[in-house]
């Protein structure tokens, strides 16, 4: 008789409004200071699906602490984040096999009215902790207002004649930016939500997002075609209706961007950059189906593979990859959307983007039916264009959503619709329009508003008042503890002594810690590599131009332009390039820093044990807790913008680094002039020209490194400066807590003072995590 198999079980219950995950191993809680995995319960679970530095990915580490190849996987949680689970599962390649099991959990419609009335109520009850300013100056009150009020951003990104326009247009039901190449790449369009408004109004700011160019009015698109051919206007603000996206739950901002071959503003490229790598924005990648690959965006390629690696699925489900005008494939001629879609992804993958979400659409069509359905007036041509939208509904190869790559839901949800529409021909320009792949992009959308900006939404608006309830209430507890036993005050002020002299005995850890930060650099950076490594490419860019020494005046103008244009691209190429090797460098140290700080923090805290006494919830500490990279960036950000002015003649340069980047542009620009009928030697002028621009690169690449290890040494202050807040805060809190459990009867007299307050607190306290809970 064969022996059953053994079957480990393992349990995950991931709450997206807390940011919890609760993860359990054959019934027994994982500790977060026990294991590596229950370590991760504070993080998001889709940071956890993929690999990072010393994670192997979740399905990988859950193996190995299972340590077995049968696992029964339970998961409790929401439908989109059991569905990312399952995807990593699904594509696993490891050794062991996991049965899935889901448990939904309901879904609190109703959360932020509910919200609403907790922070009234709390509000009213004027309790000093409440009051206090956070670093930027706002109480919670305040906080929860900016959160609930945030604005979500979809930024659309793409080269020359993608039909980017088109595809906004298509998410706004009508025709409104300029469609003409030169005019949508001008300018920076962004179109804020608000469906109250009938018809748009908008306003021109100069470069310095500033200035007032044109003041604020009613617009159509040939007002905005006036303003995109404006060379004063650098940023448009519209306002009207997004109807395409849900709104009940977050408001929306559509951003439209230059292309990445927009030569009218050298700050261009780097608000493209900065949305690549916004940690919560949505980014629609428009590709043409009949010319991709041929376009100037291999940096935008690299940097958005770059944000991909580094912060995992999240990262990948915010990157869209449209590819439009897939009507105009041709498939006699072998032009197949199937065949289209595998070359993409080729192409892709050549810039290390693997398994991205692509979405064939033809976003002209979907405008038309759209603007039909508003009873908008069609021009003849547009009449003629949308007779065949009948193709859409009866042509199989013209079905584009059922070629996108979409979660389980997005595309049942799509199939039902698709399945009503068709009982009726009445109805059959609304089930083309979702052949035309636009609502399957909407549609992905909104699933990554409820996956990830809405929980991260309240997840803001209720973290704060959450720390300090949790902190009061414990204090409270802790007090009442003391007045119920005479015993257990003896035995907390043996236990207070023995941490101060354990806190004293430990002094060198942080000294140790510190050196420890002290000693990281930069070690990828070589300035002498990249210096001879500008010379060979700059060489291979001239060696053409090596035999042309007698050509005529205007055979040599057109050389000598083609030869600054390639200079200027390649000076594109090089500063993407390097900001993306820097970045990625940063950002493996500071990983590591990260690791080492919440090892240190572990140490001194683990060695002290007070009853009753929980320091995790005291909000000065949690204050000095760093749980992510992110965070760092956004308080060296903070230190720097207030103390810091060095730099501020160039606030655009943005990345993984935040508020600097390495070097202010640099404009290479060169005029020749020689006489008519005299030939000239394009060999010499092309010396000239590189011996300027290359010094100039080469500068450049000097004061990148200086940058990039000024920013080193800021982040690692940051660090030495949250273990010295650790060291004082311990000091503190013991010496306070020496001094309140000093007298018995002073405890009392406290406890009796704030029992209807403690009373309170506790009953808030629990009922702010009831309504989070599921």
């Amino acid at each position: 008789m064969s022996k059953k198999r053994r079957v480990s079980q393992f349990s995950i219950a991931y709450n997206p409004y807390l940011v919890e995950c609760k993860f359990k191993k054959n019934g027994k809680k994982l500790m977060s200071d026990r294991s590596k995995i229950g370590g991760k319960s504070k993080s998001r679970l889709q940071m956890l699906l993929s690999k990072s530095p010393n994670w192997e990915g979740l399905a990988e580490e859950i193996r190995r602490i299972c340590n077995d190849l049968e696992i029964e996987l339970h998961f409790r949680g929401r439908k989109v984040d059991f569905d990312d689970l399952k995807y990593c599962i699904d594509n696993y390649d490891g050794d062991a096999r996991f049965h899935l099991i889901f448990e939904e959990t309901r879904n609190d419609a109703d959360m932020m009215r509910e919200l609403d009335v907790f922070f009234d109520e709390v509000k009213k009850k004027g309790i000093p902790q409440l009051k206090e300013k956070n670093e930027q100056g706002k109480d919670i009150f305040q906080v929860y207002e900016k959160a609930k009020n945030g604005i979500f951003e979809v930024s659309v990104i793409a080269t020359m004649s993608s039909g980017k326009s088109t595809l906004i247009n298509s998410l706004l039901h009508t025709e409104l930016l300029p469609s003409e190449n030169k005019a949508c790449t001008a300018t920076v369009a962004r179109i804020l939500d608000n469906d109250e408004m009938d018809g748009y109004e908008a306003a021109c700011y100069a470069s310095d997002g500033k200035t007032v160019v044109h003041q604020r009015a009613k617009v159509d698109s040939e007002r905005l075609k006036e303003y995109n051919s404006d060379e004063n206007v650098t940023y448009i603000d519209i306002e009207g209706s997004i109807p395409a996206i849900s709104s009940d739950k977050i408001r929306l901002c559509l951003r439209d961007t230059p292309g990445p071959n927009n030569s009218r503003d050298e700050n261009h490229g780097r608000i493209t950059d900065k949305i690549i790598r916004s940690e919560n924005a949505v980014v629609l990648y428009v590709m043409n189906a009949t010319q991709f690959g041929i376009t100037d965006d291999a940096g935008l390629l690299k940097t958005i593979s770059s944000e991909m690696k580094r912060t995992g699925k999240q990262s990948r489900d915010r990157f869209l990859f449209v590819i439009n005008k897939c009507d105009a494939l041709d498939e006699e001629k072998g032009e197949t959307i199937e065949k289209m879609l595998r070359e993409v992804a080729e192409y892709l993958m050549g810039f290390g983007i693997t398994d991205p979400i692509l979405i064939p659409t033809s976003a002209r069509l979907a405008l038309l039916v759209r603007k039909d359905q508003n009873g908008e007036k069609l021009t003849r041509a547009e009449r003629r264009e949308l007779s065949g939208v009948d193709d859409f509904v009866e042509s199989p190869l013209l079905h584009f959503e059922e070629y996108a790559t979409l979660t389980p839901t997005v595309r049942e949800k799509l199939r039902k619709k698709v399945s009503e529409y068709h009982q009726d021909e009445e109805t059959w320009d609304k089930e083309a329009l979702i052949h035309t792949g636009v609502p399957a992009v909407e549609e992905t959308i909104n699933e990554y508003i409820e996956k990830y900006a809405y929980p991260m939404k309240i997840q803001d608006a209720v973290r704060d008042v959450i720390r300090i309830l949790d902190g009061l209430d414990m204090k409270n507890k802790f007090d009442q503890m003391l007045t119920e036993d005479e015993g257990k005050l003896e035995q907390v002020q043996r236990q207070i002594e023995d941490a101060e002299r354990k806190f004293q005995d430990g002094r060198q850890i942080y000294g140790e810690y510190k050196k420890k930060i002290q000693d990281f650099r930069l070690e990828a950076f070589d300035i002498e590599k990249e210096e001879y490594r500008v010379e060979l490419e700059i060489q291979k860019i001239s060696r053409e131009y090596d035999n042309k020494v007698r050509v005529d005046k205007l055979e040599a103008d057109r050389l000598v332009d083609e030869f600054q244009s390639k200079l200027e691209c390649y000076q594109k190429e090089c500063e993407s390039r390097l900001n993306r090797e820097i970045d990625e460098e940063i950002f493996q140290k500071c990983s590591v820093m990260l690791d080492d700080y919440r090892e240190m923090v572990q140490s001194v805290l683990g060695d002290i044990e007070i009853e009753g006494y929980d320091f995790s919830k005291i909000p000065s500490f949690q204050k000095i807790q760093i749980s992510n990279v992110n965070e760092i960036k956004k308080r060296n950000e903070t230190d720097r913008m207030r103390d810091e002015t060095r730099w501020k003649d160039n606030p655009e340069r943005e990345g993984f680094v935040g508020f600097f980047k390495f070097w202010e542009p640099k404009e290479i620009s060169y005029t020749v002039q020689v006489k008519d009928g005299v030939d000239v030697n394009i060999r010499n002028v092309v010396v000239d020209i590189l011996s300027v621009f290359t010094e100039s690169i080469k500068t450049n690449v000097r004061q990148m490194a200086g940058q990039a290890n000024t920013q080193i040494e800021d982040y690692k202050k940051v660090f030495k400066e949250r273990i010295t807040s650790l060291e004082q805060e311990v000091g503190g809190v013991l010496l306070q807590l020496r001094k309140d459990t000093s007298e018995l009867k002073a405890i009392q007299k406290r406890v009796e003072e704030n029992r209807e307050l403690a009373a309170w607190i506790e009953k808030k306290d629990q009922e702010i995590r009831s309504l989070l809970e599921f």
